[in-house]
């Protein structure tokens, strides 16, 4: 019986680990913060996810007032993309579009905004009209990502199931063979 139960708990162990290699990259923060009005607009839009992204296809896009304010490619350093704004990036209502890699390979994609009273071209803008605060997508594919865990963990229980019903009915049978 003790070999069964460290056999079901060995194989449940093998089925659930693989599990967790499947969750994509999560925003966990950005500077600015999403919907809020800041004094100074900063030199750079800051995003910092729960693992470190791949630097290969990171995009970000910051709007502001009048267009595009992004200077440069976005930099990755561990867990933080960074991308530099304009030096002439005036006061106003701000969107930041991101698209970066996953660590597991798959697109992490989103949307934030924030206002800035004083525009790093010394600009100021008026109290923060309302503010369109989108959620962000963890990824394209966001909604689908919870089906192969679930998937997994079906299909691992009915394993677990079928190998400790075989053994039970093998030790069964040899304690039968013992006794006759």
């Amino acid at each position: 019986m003790r070999r069964l139960a460290s056999a079901l708990l060995a194989l449940g162990l093998l089925v659930r680990v693989p599990t967790t290699a499947f969750a994509h990259d999560v925003l966990e923060q950005t500077n600015p913060a999403d919907g809020t009005s800041i004094t100074h607009l900063p030199e750079a839009v800051t995003l910092t996810f729960s693992e470190a992204p791949l630097p290969i296809g990171s995009q970000v896009v910051v709007t502001g007032p009048s267009g595009p304010v992004s200077s440069g490619a976005p930099t990755v350093a561990d867990r933080v993309v960074s991308q530099a704004l304009s030096p002439s990036a005036p006061a106003g209502d701000y969107t930041v579009s991101y698209r970066v890699t996953s660590d597991d390979g798959h697109p992490v994609t989103g949307t934030f905004s924030f206002h800035a009273a004083i525009g790093l071209d010394g600009s100021t803008a008026t109290a923060a009209a309302t503010v369109h605060v989108r959620p962000a997508a963890g990824s394209e594919d966001a909604g689908n990502s919870i089906f192969v865990p679930v998937l997994l963990t079906i299909v691992g229980t009915v394993v677990l199931l079928g190998i400790g019903g075989f053994l039970l009915l093998r030790g069964r049978e040899a304690d039968a063979s013992k006794r006759g």
